[in-house]
Order: C-alpha cells, then sequence, then structure tokens
C-alpha cells in the first residue's frame, strides 16, 4: 500500500472506530473513499452468531478488500468462518493503533494475507473456554479446531501454542517484534509510514537465508563460482540477526530441521538445479549472492547473445554453471567421452546464440540443456 494510501486508510480507522458498538453480534460495514481503489470492510463489536454468514455475503463479488478490525472477541466458529473468507479472498486486516482485537478477533486477523498493526495495536489472545455454572472450561474441541486452522494458515507450532495457551481472563498481546519471533509476517504501520516484512523479516525467513546461503557456499560453489567472501559476509549477518531475534538455542532449533530438507531436494532435483534456484530465490529477497555476472566479462560482450546475457540476472548462474560443467568435462572426462559430450556443446551453443538477444527463448534454451545434465553434481 502507499504511503498516501495509509493516510487514507489511517484517516479512515479514527472515523469507523469512534461509533457505538452493538450488544447484537458485530457492526459490518463496507466503506468505499473516493481515491482508494481497494474496498474497506470495517467490523466492531462481539463476534457471535450468524456473524461469518453476514460477513461472507457482504464480501461477495470483491476480488479484494481490507478489513478493519475492532473486536473483544466471541464465537470461536463464526470467527474461523470470517477468517476463512478473508484468507480465499485474498484480503487484508489490519488492527489500528491503540485499539482492541481480543481473542476471536485475532484469529480473523492473523487471517489476512497481509496483516497491517503498529506498536501500539492490541491484539491478544488465548485458549477457547465455554461457560459451565458460572465457571470457564477449556474447550478442546474448539482449541483443536483454531489449531488446525492455524496450521492451514501456515503457522509454526510456536505461534499456535501462543496463541492458545492463556488462561480466559488473561491474553498473550502480540507486539511486531514478537510476531517476527513466531514466524507471523506483518507490515508495521506507524502513522504514514509502512515497514514492509521484507524490511523487517521473520526469524524464519532468516533462517531460510542461512540455509540457503550455506548451500551456495558449499555444494553450489563448483557450478556457480561466486564470489565466497561476499556469500560468507552474507551468511554471517543473516546468522547474527536470526540469533539475536531468538536467542542461540532457539535459532538452532529453527534452522536444523531446513538441512534436512535441502538433502531431500538435493536428492529430488540434484545439486545442479537445486543451486540455481537457489541463488535466483536469494536474488528475488535482495540478498548478495556473489554472481555479478555471466562466465564471461561484459566488458567484452559483443554479440547479441553475449550483451543479453550480461543485462538479465536470472541468466548469470545458469551461464557460469553451463561454463564450469563445460571446463570439467574438458579437464576430466576420458577422451572419447568427452568428444563426444563437445560435440554436443557445440550444436548447444549454436542453438543459444541463434535466440540472439532474445531473453524468453535464451532461459529456455538453458533451462532445457541444464535439465539434461541436472545428474551432474562438481567436485569441490
Amino acid at each position: 500500500m502507499s504511503v498516501a494510501g495509509t493516510k487514507w486508510l489511517g484517516l479512515l480507522v479514527g472515523i469507523v472506530l469512534c461509533g457505538s458498538v452493538s450488544a447484537k453480534g458485530a457492526e459490518i460495514e463496507k466503506i468505499d473513499l473516493p481515491g482508494i481503489p481497494v474496498p474497506l470492510i470495517s467490523l466492531r463489536g462481539p463476534i457471535e452468531e450468524g456473524d461469518g454468514d453476514r460477513f461472507s455475503k457482504l464480501a461477495e463479488g470483491l476480488n479484494r478488500a481490507s478489513v478493519i478490525l475492532k473486536s473483544p472477541g466471541g464465537l470461536v466458529k463464526e470467527a474461523l468462518q470470517i477468517g476463512a473468507t478473508i484468507r480465499m479472498s485474498g484480503f487484508s486486516t489490519m488492527v489500528a493503533a491503540d485499539q482492541e482485537c481480543f481473542s476471536a478477533c485475532g484469529l480473523i486477523w492473523v487471517s489476512g494475507v497481509r496483516r497491517y498493526m503498529s506498536d501500539t495495536s492490541l491484539i491478544g489472545f488465548h485458549a477457547a473456554y465455554r461457560e459451565e455454572n458460572g465457571e470457564y472450561r477449556e474447550s478442546g474441541v474448539a482449541n483443536a479446531e483454531i489449531g488446525s486452522y492455524l496450521t492451514h494458515l501456515g503457522l509454526r507450532i510456536e505461534a499456535i501454542r501462543y496463541f492458545t495457551t492463556a488462561g480466559p481472563n488473561d491474553f498473550l498481546l502480540l507486539t511486531p517484534d514478537r510476531a517476527r519471533m513466531l514466524g507471523i509476517e506483518t507490515y508495521k504501520v506507524d502513522g504514514g509510514n509502512v515497514t514492509t516484512p521484507s524490511a523487517n523479516p521473520t526469524v524464519d525467513v532468516y533462517a531460510d537465508q542461512f540455509v540457503s546461503l550455506s548451500l551456495l557456499q558449499s555444494r553450489c560453489a563448483p557450478f556457480l563460482q561466486p564470489d565466497v567472501a561476499m556469500v560468507k559476509r552474507a551468511h554471517e549477518a543473516v546468522f547474527a540477526e536470526g540469533n539475536k531475534l531468538v536467542g542461540a538455542e532457539k535459532w538452532v532449533d529453527l534452522w536444523t530441521p531446513l538441512l534436512d530438507e535441502v538433502k531431500a531436494e538435493l536428492n529430488k532435483k540434484g545439486a545442479l538445479i537445486l543451486c540455481i534456484e537457489t541463488e535466483a530465490h536469494l536474488r528475488g529477497q535482495g540478498l548478495a549472492t556473489g554472481i555479478d555476472g555471466p562466465s564471461f566479462s561484459c566488458t567484452a560482450a559483443a554479440t547479441p547473445t553475449e550483451v543479453s546475457l550480461c543485462r538479465q540476472t536470472e541468466l548469470w548462474s545458469k551461464d557460469r554453471a553451463m561454463n564450469s560443467i563445460y571446463m570439467w568435462v574438458r579437464n576430466n572426462v576420458e577422451k572419447n567421452v568427452r568428444k563426444r559430450l563437445l560435440d554436443v556443446q557445440r550444436r548447444w551453443l549454436k542453438d543459444r546464440n541463434d535466440c540472439g538477444g532474445d531473453a524468453r527463448c535464451l532461459n529456455a534454451v538453458y533451462d532445457q540443456r541444464l535439465n539434461e545434465l541436472r545428474a551432474i553434481d562438481l567436485p569441490g
């Protein structure tokens, strides 16, 4: 959302959240403001029987929307229905500064594909309870439904426990920093400024980056020939951020299981393909990968193909991998086999150069050949 859009949203929050709250269930209304292309849905008050259907009906036909929340909570069943509608519809959710969203309301907020909050948003969670003879008893069925629902949203077990631990008269409040520790991406609003999840990653993102950079400077180095010192600096920086966010013990617990996933992917795809995907993944997140060009110096680029290879960053790792394989075959494979392989390589180079400067054609030609060579694993 643009800064201007955020300011409008902040103004609207001040307008719609100051009204009275109905005692007969949530007030749910759609609001259109001039100059804001995204419809806004305000949900205020206790969530009661029928609110899920009312919300679904209001949301019909909307391709996108931002849902502004202020509620003390209410019926879990209705909240989960509203949350499911929000997630399936691709809506965003927001709890404004100094506004409350407790219990079942928090389950709605976390359903947003984009979740907006501020440092002073009061988003609180506790376990689901039912009242029996004037006493509160924890509802195992409701908490199981909440756990299943949060799992489907992609939350890990620590977040689910956080949402369902506190007693009926207590709340665990969620801050932006706590959300990062639990792996919940948020857009942090501070007046007219919004800090995106990419600018303030969760610890889960750091864990993924740490393992990816580990792969890049080990198994991938023979293929991609990265600037190892650059990768090492990025690797150390990511490690430090994750460790600072959750502490050494929890940090190790987060990234260690990812190593097993990498091993499984190596067996499934092979090192060549996984390394190219990993470099693209890290580059897409704005991280330094130590890959600053194709396998040749771009100052000497003369043909349309070479110029295109220098301009298209997604081709750099592919070209480096092809060159590394070529050099290894030329220097290590038995003569007769080497001759056949190099003949194939020359025909492939002709196909590549026939693409001229067409980036789409070049990507297709590289992908096809690399897929044919995926079983190759260069020694370190």
